[in-house]
């Protein structure tokens, strides 16, 4: 059975808007244009039944590295890209979990700058994956 973070990770190679850089796992470059999915510590369980059975989640960001300055433009653009993200998060298919069965994914927090230096930034959003396990 794949890694959750591989299936995730090839779910997003899908967004169309991807730029030329590469989408990594767990590491994001200090030279733009670059992307990462990262895992978010959490608990495993997010809704147990009387019968033993549970939904699962996963927690995870999907970050980039983007130019960052003075310039409006290029700002408004960063920010657009990732809500233009999560609405393709939440209209869209969800992720191949492999043998999982997927439920919902959805946005926990939208698109926002989280590090950023003269000329570079780390932007980022994070979501959530609930799933079940047979």
């Amino acid at each position: 059975m794949k890694p959750i973070i591989q299936c995730l990770r090839d779910h997003i190679m899908q967004f169309p808007e991807l730029k030329d850089g590469c989408l990594m796992v767990d590491y994001l470059g200090d030279k733009p244009i670059e992307y990462t999915v990262e895992p978010v510590p959490c608990d495993p369980v997010y809704q147990k039944y009387t019968d033993g059975s549970c939904i699962k989640q996963f927690l995870f960001i999907f970050a980039s590295r983007e130019f960052y300055g003075a310039d409006i433009n290029q700002n408004i653009e960063n920010l657009g890209f990732y809500e233009r993200f999560s609405d393709w998060v939440t209209e869209g298919e969800l992720p191949d979990l492999d043998e999982r069965i997927p439920v919902n994914m959805d946005v926990v927090t939208g698109g926002y700058a989280f590090d950023v230096d003269a000329n570079t930034a780390r932007y980022q959003i994070q979501l959530r994956l609930l799933y079940e396990e047979e």
